[in-house]
């Protein structure tokens, strides 16, 4: 089960920066010693990758939860939309965005429950829509003919049969 930070065992990620922050502590005092006695070396170097091993690990782990994180995914997936004509699939999203398949669904399902997008079946499959990202066109039509102008123009009438105008979005 992914957890809302997006890794399990938050604790051990912290626990090891800390572990590999006090390793390499330890391996720069060791190497300072080493000065006066060469045999501290090999001791000193053993600290630093051991710290530097367990400070990327917990690094790397901190990224993944952070890109997993309920804002960040969500922002992610709302931009794959804007780029994908406001629709997307659980498919493309575990594709393209390299995200597990649980953490893609719930962040699809926070996206529904907050308004942002709906779903709709096309074709045996689930497509989520974003209406929010479509792109829409004001302009001025013409109640009886029909005739749409931009709304750039000054005008009330219709220049080709006289009805009144009507502001619409397209």
């Amino acid at each position: 089960m992914v957890e809302e930070s997006g890794v399990p065992g938050r604790g051990l990620t912290a626990a090891a920066l800390i572990g590999g922050v006090l390793f390499l502590a330890g391996g720069l005092i060791f190497l300072c010693a080493a000065v006066d006695n060469l045999a501290r070396m090999p001791i000193s170097l053993a600290l630093l990758v051991i710290g530097a091993g367990l400070a990327a690990w917990a690094g790397t782990r901190l990224r993944q939860a952070r890109r997993l994180s309920a804002g960040v995914l969500d922002d992610r997936i709302v931009g794959l939309a804007g780029r994908n004509d406001a629709e997307v699939t659980l498919a493309q999203v575990v594709d393209e965005l390299r995200v597990p398949d649980e953490a893609a669904r719930a962040a699809l399902a926070r996206l529904e429950a907050n308004g942002l997008s709906y779903q709709e079946r096309r074709e045996g499959r689930t497509v989520y829509l974003f209406p929010g990202l479509k792109e829409s066109k004001v302009v001025r039509r013409c109640a009886y003919c029909g005739n749409e102008y931009s709304v750039r123009e000054p005008l009330h009438k219709c220049p080709n049969c006289g009805g009144q105008l009507e502001i619409v979005k397209t």
